[in-house]
């Protein structure tokens, strides 16, 4: 199937501009994730670090508030005197609770045993020990540290503080940066999201999903993707676990704007260049299409078409090359007019072949000469004369060509032609009939006074055939005695005669009606000519 180029042109520029377009906009998303994929995991992995300063920084803030407690003068009093009254030391350690803002105190003895707590009424035991740093109680899970307290150095029991983990602590650790935090245990313990937005509840579903101190992974939470990094808080046990996360769809938020805004650009520029595209298709095809139709014309022989020049690029340059060779071709289509079909291919094969200065060939040779010629164009006007010379040539012209014969020269009047292959005898006496009978049918035609007539000499036989003349003005024509000859009976042939060489006749005897003439002397010739006669 055909392809118009102007469609091929366009399809292609278009696809490639589009192409860049797209893999502009795949390499910025590619180098975008990259980037903020790298600044997050960054982020994630010193916000590790964040997390256990923050944890131990609390820790030893718990510890410095239990320490003031015991060692308030009041605070020993309080356990020498209120024998186990639990309701006294809840109280008084609500009281510090409130005024020092920590969310838990427990007051112990020295056996471990709870002597009073501020979270419920009654002084429930807790599993705990001294070195723990995590807490789980029915009113939540805390941070704590225990203290000794004693008097001179008499240890009367301990002291508990605690600070709740939950979403007020899970935004202490966010802080100003951009990650969330989950806490869990049990269950969700604090969250800066909602909870309803996350996949799972319990630690071990997040650390098997996350893992603790690994490389930061995907998750997925309320339909944003993030890359999460977990860590576990002190203590023993089933500890708290923090996962720290980064919202990777808010991230690239900005940059899917700057990508937008690329998309957008792209598609102005895609319209625009294929706008461009077909304007330039247009401007290459549209002189391409003339020079088609100019080659067109010039295989139909319209040698006068021309292109417009008016560009100054290659087009420019096509077109100009296009019509001097249309130009070149219309002189050399001139120029075969005025020599020989023979001379013509002489020049069409000197390319292939070497062409000698002269070769012997057999040829028979036709000399038609004018009648009366010389007196007629002393009578009449120039422009008859000549009008009435072209009549007679053109009509003797194309009976050769119709015999296959060709036309080597015209000589004023006289018209010099050749004939060659197997029936070449044949072929140039029909042509002498032929050219006799329809210079009788002319005449009666066109009425001329004195009739336009021809006597004709036809002579077979070896002649030389090449280039003859100066290294300036060459002639492919024939020479030798034969061609002498032929001219001589062509000069004795009267109007509307055919005078045969004896050459010619020999080779078509039996198959035409000739007479045998008297012998002619000729010039140049010693004997007399043998000839034969045909009317």
């Amino acid at each position: 199937m055909r392809t118009p180029l102007r469609r091929k042109i366009l399809l292609y520029s278009s696809f490639l501009l589009i192409s860049l377009i797209v893999a502009m906009l795949v390499f910025v998303n590619f180098s975008a994730g990259r980037f903020v994929n790298s600044r997050i995991r960054v982020d994630l992995i010193n916000g590790r670090e964040v997390v256990k300063t923050a944890e131990q920084k609390r820790l030893d803030n718990l510890a410095l508030a239990a320490t003031a407690l015991a060692a308030l003068p009041n605070y020993f009093a309080l356990l020498e005197g209120t024998k186990g009254d639990t309701a006294t030391i809840r109280d008084y350690l609500n009281d510090f609770s409130q005024r020092l803002g920590t969310d838990l105190f427990i007051a112990l003895d020295k056996g471990g045993k709870v002597l009073g707590r501020t979270d419920v009424s009654d002084p429930l035991p807790i599993d705990t020990n001294p070195d723990s740093a995590i807490l789980q109680t029915p009113s939540g899970t805390y941070h704590v540290a225990v203290v000794p307290v004693d008097s001179t150095g008499e240890t009367y029991g301990y002291l508990l503080a605690g600070a709740l983990i939950d979403d007020k602590f899970a935004r202490e650790l966010k802080g100003n940066s951009d990650d969330d935090v989950v806490i869990v245990g049990d269950t969700i313990l604090g969250s800066t999201l909602s909870r309803s937005s996350l996949m799972w509840q319990k630690r071990e579903e997040w650390e098997q999903a996350v893992g603790a101190d690994t490389d930061p992974r995907n998750v997925e939470a309320g339909g944003e993707d993030y890359l999460a990094a977990g860590t576990s808080l002190k203590g023993s046990g089933s500890r708290p676990f923090v996962v720290l996360m980064q919202s990777q769809t808010r991230a690239m938020k900005p940059y899917d704007d700057i990508q937008f805004g690329l998309l957008i650009l792209g598609i102005i520029a895609a319209a625009a260049g294929v706008a461009s595209s077909a304007v330039l298709a247009r401007n290459i095809t549209a002189p391409v299409a003339k020079l088609v139709e100019g080659t067109r014309q010039v295989a139909l022989g319209n040698f006068d078409y021309r292109l417009d020049t008016h560009g100054t690029d290659e087009i420019g340059d096509l077109a100009e090359s296009f019509n001097a060779m249309n130009q070149g071709l219309r002189e050399r289509a001139d120029m075969k007019k005025f020599v020989s079909m023979s001379t013509v291919e002489m020049i069409e094969s000197a390319s292939t072949r070497k062409t000698s200065a002269g070769e012997k060939v057999v040829l028979t040779v036709f000399f038609s000469d004018m009648r009366g010629f010389t007196s007629m164009s002393e009578n009449q006007a120039p422009e008859e004369t000549v009008k009435m010379l072209n009549a007679c040539l053109s009509l003797q012209a194309a009976r050769v060509k119709k015999f296959h014969g060709d036309i080597d020269k015209y000589v004023g009047d006289c018209v010099v032609a050749l004939f060659s292959g197997d029936d070449m005898e044949l072929n140039a006496i029909r042509c002498a009939l032929e050219t006799h009978r329809a210079l009788l049918d002319l005449n009666a035609e066109k009425g001329y006074q004195p009739p336009l007539c021809v006597g004709i000499g036809i002579v077979t036989g070896e002649v030389i055939l090449g280039s003859i003349g100066s290294e300036d003005r060459l002639d492919y024509t024939v020479i030798g005695s034969n061609v002498n000859l032929c001219s001589r009976l062509c000069s004795h042939a009267a109007a509307g005669e055919t005078l045969i060489g004896e050459s010619t006749y020999k080779r078509v005897e039996g198959l035409i009606a000739a007479e045998k003439a008297a012998p002619l002397q000729v010039k140049g010739f010693t004997d007399p000519i043998p000839v034969y006669s045909m009317r």
